[in-house]
């Protein structure tokens, strides 16, 4: 594919810019052994870092969903295949599956949210085919938000008949009501629901609304209990179907969560510590607390934490007295939290500052003189180690971290024995980031006016460098703060330390964003790793066995096994294939004689007088993986509605243009044709741009079918440019079986008003998406594209790889009339 090749040199300079330290000031024989040790353990743990850039994160049904995935720091030739899947977070139901050409770590992807689709709570889970002991390797997760803005003739609610705190003892009272345009009733309608968790749930069954379109459910005050206590009820009348839930008040107060993190891991006696504290609620949600340290039932400190729940405190610990803290303004009971256990004659290491550019400063404090030992490492391998004698109470450390890559980092102080005594993480090379730099021509554009785009890359000491980078200009309500993800955040953050309070711009260079990731530093990153763990590992541990993913199928005659080969014909692409199976009848794909344009299927049959009576029998082994993903896949909690009362089906307001677009289509035709335009029996199509399967307008009512012996345009996989092709026709067999291709994703066609202005308003919530776009200095190539018929903020975002690293830079714009 285009740019393949200057990708992966990008991606292979990038990955020896990440593991160019090597471990210096060694101590011989005392960590000879444990760099093995972590050298075993780094090859253990081996996996990429998948991610993937999503255009956006709010979408709607009959839309399209862009993204590029970038696999770094592995091995990329074990990978050629990503497969994706979007689950529902309500029930783990998988509602869209489908696989991606991967290449030199790089895949390409598109997927179309069908009409049907309900809004919610979704999250993309992608994977690629390195699978070792039958798990994935590389996964990656998006969360997103659907809205569906199909007209509905009734909307439902569930309204909390009771809202007292102490429910009485008949239990809650919830009503559902159904409410219809032109006085009519919703009676009859077929109600499913259930409380809890779907798959386990506490309470479910299926009723009917009473003739006034009503349903009173009574649920037993024993049955809600905290992470039960949602009501879902999904409503049924005539070919529409909606979902609305509700959260109830949970009867027994539930106590907040307060943990304590001494800095280094330990208190130790008589040791100045810094500790660092967090408080959630019940329900795991970090908030703005204060509280009362007390030493023996004495109350010594006023402590608080910020609107992320993350606070510290000084400490002098004495080992004789009990330390505990008491939260104000709670109703819980048990309010009292005790601090860790005081530990005699234990090392503390502590800094001023964890988050640093090229020098690290830190302590290491004893109450007795010892000797210690020192380690700098990422737990993939050691940059520096050395002897420590604390001959009095601290002893002062500074470090030149010329050697180190940017990112996480561990400072490990053992005794003789290779014990760990203390820990500390840390951030190397702050300051040092990539950079691109979006122009263009203003900050105001009329609707249908071109935008011209420049984009440059720089490296830390500000000189070009080269890259490859994907890019989405979007409705700028379109991407949450709380769903989305960068490259730049998730590579040198959460993929280590998992999910973060919400935040914009993880790694901003202002005096807040620093403070963040300093209290993150102490608190979410403490004792990341199993020690232990590390230590039993040995060089066997270091072979993995990849297991291959092989789609295979066996063919049978009457439902009985076949004694004797039988030739098979596979349609692909509008092209004709056979292929001979063994004696028995069974045959498998390579993964290469799967790969299909756009998101087309692969037909399969057995021709002759007797085809029907052959059947087909294919197993796919991604669909367990994927389904095994999507059962244990715990979606984070984004709403909380303890304290409200009443919740409808999710408001869809600001798509209100969208919808207007559905109706101004309705209008023109009763039929699905008129309605979703024209399609062949193999669901081939032409756009008003004469671009055969165009994915922006897969459901234009203006589109047309397309005539065999007729050119159009289409995009070439290889140079990713339209050019022009003669339609072969459609060969449609109605008695073949279909089975899913590995997808070349399809292109992105940005419009183009100058050559075409449709009279129809065009309202599109992403007006640019391009999967991978190489850049270097001598590369200055302008993009251009047009705004559509939405006014308001549009956001450009840019995310990729570099010689230098990863890299990520975003830049808005008004749209007006």
């Amino acid at each position: 594919m285009l740019g393949y090749t200057r990708i992966c040199i990008v991606i292979v300079c990038f990955i020896n810019y990440c593991h160019s330290a090597s471990a210096q000031n060694a101590i011989p024989g005392f960590t000879d052994s444990l760099a093995k040790k972590i050298e075993y353990y780094a090859a253990k743990k081996q996996q990429g870092i998948l991610f993937a850039h999503f255009d956006k994160t709010v979408y709607t049904n009959n839309e399209n969903v862009w993204f590029t995935s970038y696999l770094l720091n592995a091995n990329n030739n074990k990978n050629d295949v990503l497969s994706a899947v979007l689950v529902n977070d309500n029930d783990h139901s998988i509602i869209l599956k489908e696989k991606f050409v991967m290449d030199k770590g790089i895949s390409f992807g598109n997927m179309f949210l069908p009409d049907t689709i309900l809004s919610g709570n979704y999250s993309f889970m992608l994977y690629t085919n390195s699978v070792v002991n039958g798990q994935p390797q590389n996964v990656f997760t998006q969360p997103i938000t659907v809205k569906n803005t199909n007209e509905v003739s009734y909307k439902t609610t569930l309204l909390l008949e009771d809202t007292a705190k102490i429910a009485p003892p008949t239990g809650r009272k919830i009503l559902l009501v159904t409410n219809a345009s032109g006085m009519k009733l919703i009676a009859g309608a077929t109600v499913s629901y259930y409380l809890g968790d779907k798959r386990h749930p506490i309470m479910a069954g299926t009723v009917k609304t009473d003739a006034a379109g009503q349903y009173l459910f009574t649920i037993p005050n024993r049955d809600i209990t905290l992470g039960n206590n949602t009501l879902q009820a999904q409503i049924t009348y005539g070919k529409e179907t909606q979902l609305v839930k509700l959260s109830l008040p949970v009867q027994k107060n539930v106590p907040p969560v307060v943990r304590f993190y001494p800095e280094g891991g330990n208190l130790s006696d008589g040791v100045v510590s810094v500790v660092g504290w967090e408080v959630k609620n019940g329900q795991g949600v970090p908030y703005a607390a204060t509280g009362i340290l007390y030493r023996d039932d004495k109350p010594v400190d006023t402590l608080t934490t910020n609107s992320y729940g993350m606070g510290s405190f000084v400490l002098q610990p004495q080992q004789e007295s009990r330390y505990y803290v008491k939260l104000m303004r709670t109703d819980s009971r048990d309010s009292a939290y005790n601090l860790p256990k005081v530990l005699p004659n234990a090392p503390v290491v502590t800094m001023v500052n964890a988050v640093v550019d090229d020098t690290l400063r830190f302590m290491v404090k004893s109450r007795l003189p010892g000797k210690f030992y020192v380690m700098v490492h990422n737990y993939k391998q050691v940059f520096f180690s050395f002897r420590m004698q604390v001959l009095s109470n601290e002893r002062k450390v500074k470090i030149a971290l010329d050697d180190l890559p940017k990112g996480l980092a561990e400072i490990t102080i053992l005794d003789s024995l290779q014990r760990p005594y203390a820990e500390r993480l840390f951030f190397a090379h702050y300051d040092r980031h990539n950079t691109v730099n979006v122009a263009i021509d203003t900050n105001e554009y009329k609707t249908r006016q071109k935008v011209n785009l420049k984009l440059n890359l720089t490296g830390p000491d500000g000189k070009p460098v080269t890259g490859a980078v994907s890019i989405a200009c979007v409705q700028a309500n379109r991407v949450e703060v709380k769903k989305a993800t960068d490259i730049e955040s998730y590579f040198y953050l959460n993929y280590d330390l998992g999910q973060l309070p919400v935040k914009q711009n993880y790694l901003g260079s202002g005096v807040a964003d620093k403070a963040f990731l300093e209290s993150t530093l102490l608190i979410k990153g403490w004792r990341r790793y199993n020690w232990m763990e590390l230590m039993n590992t040995t060089v066997a541990d270091t072979v993995q066995r990849i297991d291959p993913l092989i789609i295979k199928g066996t063919i049978t005659y009457l439902n009985t096994p076949l004694k004797k080969p039988v030739n098979y014909v596979i349609l692909k692409d509008s092209s004709i294939n056979t292929a001979l199976t063994d004696r028995d009848g069974n045959f498998a794909f390579t993964n290469a004689g799967l790969y299909t344009l756009g998101d087309k299927k692969i037909h399969l049959f057995v021709t002759g007088k007797f085809m029907k009576d052959y059947v087909f029998h294919i197993t796919d082994p991604y669909d367990r993986i994927s389904e095994g993903l999507a059962d244990n896949y715990v979606p984070s909690g984004y709403n909380y509605l303890l304290n409200k009362q009443k919740e409808d089906v999710d408001d869809t307001r600001e798509f209100i243009n969208t919808r207007r677009l559905l109706k101004e289509v309705k209008i023109k035709g009763e039929n699905d044709e008129l309605l979703y335009g024209a399609k062949n029996a193999c669901g081939d199509y032409y756009c008003i741009f004469n671009i055969l399967d165009c994915p922006n307008h897969r459901n234009d009512p203006n589109n047309k079918v397309p005539v065999k012996g007729k050119m159009y345009l289409q995009v070439d996989v290889d140079s990713h440019t339209l050019k022009n092709v003669v339609y072969q026709g459609c060969i449609n067999n109605p008695d073949a079986n279909a089975v899913d291709g590995i997808h070349y994703s399809m292109e992105f066609y940005p419009a183009d008003y100058a050559q075409l202005s449709p009279t129809e308003p065009e309202y599109l919530s992403t007006i640019y998406w391009n999967s991978l776009y190489s850049i270097s200095p001598k590369n200055q190539t302008p993009i251009s594209f047009y705004t559509s018929d939405i006014t308001g903020s549009f956001k450009i975002i840019v995310q990729g790889v570099t010689d230098k690293g990863v890299v990520y830079g975003e830049r808005t714009f008004v749209v007006s009339k």
